[in-house]
């Protein structure tokens, strides 16, 4: 992604009016957004963090600003740990889509102390997620989930089958996908992993990333969370990940497996690329590690759902 430049003075005393801060200055980028530009603004003792997505927010049909408002609204007032709103950018102040949101204090862990309980605070704040209720303007603004994911296999997928494994992955995703299996559609994050969440003291203090929350199958968010723990290695704690979901939700996640076959899709062509991502939140892994792993946890996937 081509990252924005820093906010001009301009734009920052323009941004100041718009919430009614005294003064707002540029502190630091923030490190870390795969396709939004991220900025740590800062009046007196206040912290706020500016997002600005990339040209793929110009070209969505959907607002993305005005779509992340609405989620964060949605979960402040479902008591989920997530950023408030502040401001949206309907001046154009920007260039690009714009919002502002609150600072929460707090970082990514993928390196937890006590890892049971770390599985068990993802699967509890990821329930949460899945209960908060959709009012009927919301139908519009939040459509079904992985469209993208999906969409990215069917278009391309040579970059699937150039993984050695990758058309008997492609298989299996097709079989476990013609069960028809009527799952309960919920509002979703679409990419709920450790690192989208802050952690403070052991505790979990807020999801962040809200750029294309959907509705969607309650499996979907929980797959894509267990993958991203067993490649971090922790397959044990992925399956206590998972048990703590279904005993929390009472759901069952019958179709579980068709989205881990989904998921297993998501890094292809090669997982490297997530590699910097896991760095720069303190989990180095070297790069032939990373793909032995993935290659790993596929084998496993197609040697219990055979």
């Amino acid at each position: 992604m081509n990252y924005a430049p820093p906010p001009t003075e301009e734009q920052l005393e323009r941004v100041s009016r718009a919430i009614g801060a005294d003064s707002l200055v540029h502190e630091r980028r923030i490190d870390g957004g795969l396709s939004c530009t991220m900025d740590l603004l800062k009046d007196a003792g206040t912290r706020l963090v500016l997002r600005r997505y990339g040209q793929w927010g110009n070209d969505s049909m959907i607002d993305p600003a005005v779509q992340e408002a609405r989620a964060l609204e949605l979960l402040q007032r479902a008591n989920v740990p997530a950023p408030a709103p502040i401001w949206i950018d309907s001046d154009g102040v920007f260039s690009e889509k714009a919002i502002v949101i609150s600072y929460v204090d707090g970082a990514p862990d993928l390196t937890p102390a006590n890892p049971f309980e770390w599985a068990e605070s993802l699967a509890s704040v990821l329930n949460r997620i899945h209960g908060v209720r959709l009012e009927g303007d919301d139908v519009a603004l939040f459509p079904p989930g992985a469209g993208e994911d999906i969409a990215k296999i069917q278009d391309n997928p040579e970059i699937v089958l150039d993984h050695p494994l990758g058309e008997a992955l492609l298989r299996r995703r097709v079989m476990l996908g013609s069960h028809n299996i009527e799952s309960e559609q919920v509002f979703s994050h679409t990419d709920y992993w450790p690192g989208n969440t802050l952690w403070r003291d052991g505790s979990l203090v807020a999801v962040v990333d809200w750029e294309e929350p959907a509705v969607g199958d309650r499996e979907m968010d929980v797959a894509y969370c267990s993958l991203d723990i067993r490649y971090l290695g922790m397959d044990r704690v992925a399956d206590h990940f998972v048990s703590s979901y279904r005993e929390m939700s009472g759901d069952p996640l019958p179709d579980l497996t068709h989205w881990e076959a989904v998921a297993l899709c998501r890094p292809m062509p090669d997982i490297a690329q997530w590699v910097p991502a896991w760095a720069g939140m303190g989990r180095d892994i070297p790069v032939d590690q990373a793909r032995a792993r993935y290659t790993e946890v596929l084998e496993g996937f197609l040697e219990r759902t055979g």
